[in-house]
């Protein structure tokens, strides 16, 4: 009689461990985000318009509780070898169906290149906001917006409205090769720098409605939109925190003046030197 309600506690705990062990494996599973499902990544830097290719995709695993509608599995990696990006990627960087030309030929739809839940606003741009005809769909840029809080031309301040912003079109070239070919109706078959008088960013609703308000009242006088754009190195995704604003005063006293040269320098020695070398 011992011996059988010893086999049976003997039982019951190995019962009880297998329980514990299959719970605490169901727990960590579900603390890591689920099961790890295989998604695409650039294996190497991939220029924008560039037809992929399988050597220029791998895997990485990503948990099934992250794993959101607009990454491409690996099991779909036939189904996307021959398209374009419509945006370039980076090393390491997870191809997202977001960054495929939806357009079958060079040519492509601006509305195509909108990801979803973004807006894509177009402002107007002058030689300086253009790069002299350099800027190009894909690039990075910082928003800069300088008005007046009072209407007055003493009180006007340059704040920086937004950072890291995608370029989605510069004038009517949304990177396809149809439209670099041929820019605002003129053959341009050797891609030379063209006028432009607009460009397309990629905004959030709420963003959009800034870029918007800022433009209205900053160009209320008829001599200045009220948008900059400062481009960006397209390694730099950094995001600057509390940038103060810029008035009248940062000109005049040497003490703000120097306090900004300060910045800079501590920016290229925490950087290092710049590559002479293009």
């Amino acid at each position: 009689m011992n011996t059988k309600a010893l086999f049976i506690a003997i039982g019951a705990a190995v019962l009880g461990l297998v329980f514990l062990l299959m719970y605490k494996k169901r727990f960590e599973t579900e603390a890591s985000g689920g099961t790890p499902i295989p998604v695409l990544v650039a294996v190497q830097d991939i220029p924008l318009g560039t037809a992929l290719t399988e050597t220029m995709l791998g895997q990485r695993y990503i948990p099934q509780a992250y794993l959101e509608d607009r990454f491409i599995r690996y099991s779909d990696l036939r189904r996307i070898v021959g398209v374009r990006v419509s945006m370039g990627l980076k090393a390491n960087q997870t191809v997202m169906w977001t960054d495929l030309a939806t357009a079958s030929d060079a040519r492509r739809d601006l509305s195509s290149l909108v990801s979803n839940g973004m807006r894509a606003i177009t402002v107007r741009a002058d030689i300086t906001n253009s790069f002299g005809g350099l800027l190009r769909p894909g690039d990075r840029v910082d928003v800069l917006g300088t008005l007046s809080r009072t209407g007055g031309e003493n009180d006007r301040v340059t704040i920086p409205l937004l950072q890291n912003v995608l370029v989605l079109a510069a004038g009517r070239d949304t990177g396809g090769e149809a439209q670099r070919q041929q820019v605002n109706g003129q053959s341009n078959p050797s891609n030379q720098p063209q006028d432009i008088s607009q460009v397309t960013l990629s905004v959030s609703m709420e963003e959009a409605q800034l870029l918007t308000y800022v433009s209205d009242r900053g160009g209320a006088s008829g001599r200045h939109t009220g948008l900059t754009l400062v481009l960006r190195n397209p390694e730099d995704i950094a995001i600057i925190e509390n940038v103060p604003e810029t008035g009248i005063d940062d000109i005049f006293e040497p003490v703000r003046r120097q306090q900004i040269s300060r910045r800079r320098r501590q920016i290229i020695e925490r950087i290092g030197p710049s590559n002479p070398n293009p």
